[in-house]
């Protein structure tokens, strides 16, 4: 899965990332630069890696969590005993969590397994995907008739005592390469947000909460507590979020990370800074930390300043042009093909990245074994989609636009040319329209490839450069009606599980809770996906990782762009600083302090 929990999706920068004040103040303080965040910090309303840095500092506790290698461990931390998962008589499996009884909100209130097993059956609820929300526990038993509203149980779950909880998976989904992600919830304040509702034994033994009561939870979470989540349980809490600035606090009643790490840093802010100009706020001083840079001319520039320190990994995600396949031409898998082969790649890695950028060609970032283990057998195997307008020629006169304005004289390639477009038999011009971010030289380096070479291949291009913000809800339009454009450009990063379910699966072709967002719909995909779900063995694993990359490179429900290695940069103050490819500064805080 890609940063849905994580999913995952970033623009221009994808992972990038005021100054001090001099008040006289003997607390630490750590300030981070960042691109423009929603404001959305409650896991499951929207998708951004700028918001999710902050979910990261002020949510915790989770039963599971990945260590700096991308391995899932269980967090000792907070648990009473290991989770232990239990086949049953009719194919199906449960783990039982007990957590420890001594932890607490940064409110001084004690957590207790309400508080884990409310965000699981709230995220599954109708209430909660009628109003767009994600995180839907679609493989534990019972999903279906409790999501369809059809009772208010939902039978996997079960709250056994004050301190334990189970969750039970359904027999079809498994095995699961992953089975303890299933158990992978960051706690929900009940005391806050669902105070006073009553949690109820369904009669098969499952956590039931009203309809009304859980509508109203929904409805408080997505119009006021996602703004302002002041009671959390994280390394930090959360102060403010005012002129695009995050503040942050040292939250005293934490009791350590899955290594037992306490923070050190009193205060962090997280400020939106101009993607063009963040290391230069680095060196400057306006900024302690700048993560995910890219481009070879800022990378040169930071490692030239003795007072900033480097810490370099390969990327768990790659710059890409994600493409809606349900709207308008690019249903069509020859006019993905041809805006494939219309857009040069390399060119765009080199406005990004200058020399530092790797190719890509499906759906894996430089980090993943699929990429890392069969560098060779990816370079045979994939088509690279090298530009060629020639190429986008041949595959659109295999589409439906394979006609002149009449709808029915064949297009003459020789001929193609602004005033000479691409119809098909219903007299409608092949039109794509792009969104692109501002600032960002990706999205101009598209927009000037596409204004030159689209109209070669009897294309008519639409560019709309817009903020950040704008762009999200842009992308997460399918099926409301209100979809506008046909590709964008953004970059994703996985999540600790990448599960391609979530993203590429047609079960969430038509979904509105951020799944699948591209909308593909491929029945031989749909069986690369769940033969990946299902493997037991690393051998098994890499197998059909490599059936999924193929039939993923075939309907490319995105444009990769590039791959690359990431570097953070920190000021030399920064004590411990260091980042991997799946655990960020964000993930890594307690490691650091402020010399």
């Amino acid at each position: 899965m890609k940063k849905l929990l994580t999913l995952a999706v970033a623009a221009l920068m994808t992972l990038t990332l005021v100054g001090c004040g001099g008040s006289g103040s003997s607390e630490s303080k750590l300030v981070v630069g960042t691109l423009e965040m929603n404001g959305d910090f409650v896991e499951g309303i929207t998708n951004s890696n700028y918001d999710k840095d902050v979910r990261d500092l002020i949510h915790g506790y989770s039963p599971v969590v990945v260590d700096s290698d991308g391995v899932l461990q269980w967090q000792t931390t907070v648990l009473a005993e290991e989770p232990t998962g239990v086949e049953n008589e009719d194919g199906t499996k449960t783990y039982t969590v007990k957590i420890k009884n001594d932890f607490k909100w940064n409110d001084g209130e004690n957590i207790t397994a309400k508080d884990y097993v409310l965000p699981i059956v709230l995220r599954s609820s109708k209430e909660w995907t009628a109003l767009g929300g994600s995180g839907q526990a679609d493989s534990l038993e019972g999903f279906e008739a409790y999501n369809e509203g059809k009772t208010d149980e939902f039978e996997a779950i079960k709250l056994i005592d004050d301190y334990t909880f189970s969750a039970t998976i359904k027999a079809e989904k498994l095995p699961y390469y992953w089975d303890k992600s299933f158990v992978w919830v960051y706690p929900m304040p009940v005391h806050v947000i669902a105070k006073d509702v009553e949690f109820k034994t369904g009669e098969k033994g499952g956590v039931a909460i009203a309809k009304e009561d859980m509508a109203n939870i929904a409805t408080y979470i997505k119009d006021e507590y996602v703004k302002n989540p002041t009671v959390t349980c994280g390394a930090y809490k959360f102060i403010s979020f005012q002129d695009k600035q995050v503040s942050l606090e040292k939250n005293e009643n934490f009791i350590g990370d899955y290594r037992g790490e306490l923070p050190k840093i009193d205060q962090i802010v997280i400020k939106t800074v101009n993607a063009d100009k963040d290391v230069d706020t680095l060196i400057a001083g306006e900024v302690d930390i700048v993560n995910g840079v890219i481009e070879g001319e800022k990378i040169e520039k930071a490692e030239a300043d003795d007072n900033i320190q480097t810490s370099v990994y390969a990327r768990n995600g790659y710059g890409n042009m994600p493409i809606a396949t349900y709207y308008g031409a690019t249903k069509e898998v020859e006019v993905r093909h041809a805006l494939a082969y219309l857009v040069d790649t390399t060119k765009i890695a080199t406005a990004a990245m200058g020399s530092y950028g790797l190719p890509c060609y499906s759906d894996y970032g430089a980090a993943q074994k699929v990429y890392v283990d069969n560098k060779e057998w990816v370079n045979e195997n994939l088509n690279k989609y090298a530009y060629s307008v020639e190429k986008a020629n041949e595959e659109l006169d295999k589409s439906s636009y394979r006609f002149e304005a009449d709808g029915s004289t064949p297009f003459d390639a020789a001929k193609a040319g602004e005033d000479y477009l691409r119809y098909n038999d219903k007299g409608e011009v092949l039109t794509i329209a792009h969104c692109g971010s501002e600032n960002n030289p990706i999205s101009d380096n598209i927009k000037t490839q596409l204004l030159e070479n689209a109209p070669k291949a009897g294309v008519k291009y639409e560019s709309t450069i817009t903020d950040f913000a704008s762009l999200l809800d842009a992308y997460y339009s399918k099926g409301t009606g209100d979809v506008t454009y046909n590709v964008y450009n953004m970059a994703v990063g996985y999540s600790e599980v990448p599960d391609p379910e979530a993203d590429n699966h047609s079960k969430w072709a038509t979904n509105l809770g951020g799944y699948n967002s591209t909308g593909i719909a491929d029945a031989e995909l749909d069986k690369c996906i769940e033969t990946i779900r299902a493997c037991t063995t690393e051998e098994e694993y890499e197998a059909a990782g490599k059936e999924y990359q193929k039939r993923w490179n075939y309907l490319l429900p995105n444009i990769p762009t590039y791959t690359n290695n990431y570097y953070d940069f920190a000021n030399k103050k920064v004590v411990g600083f260091k980042t991997t490819p799946f655990r960020n500064w964000a993930n890594e805080i307690c490691l650091y302090s402020i010399d």
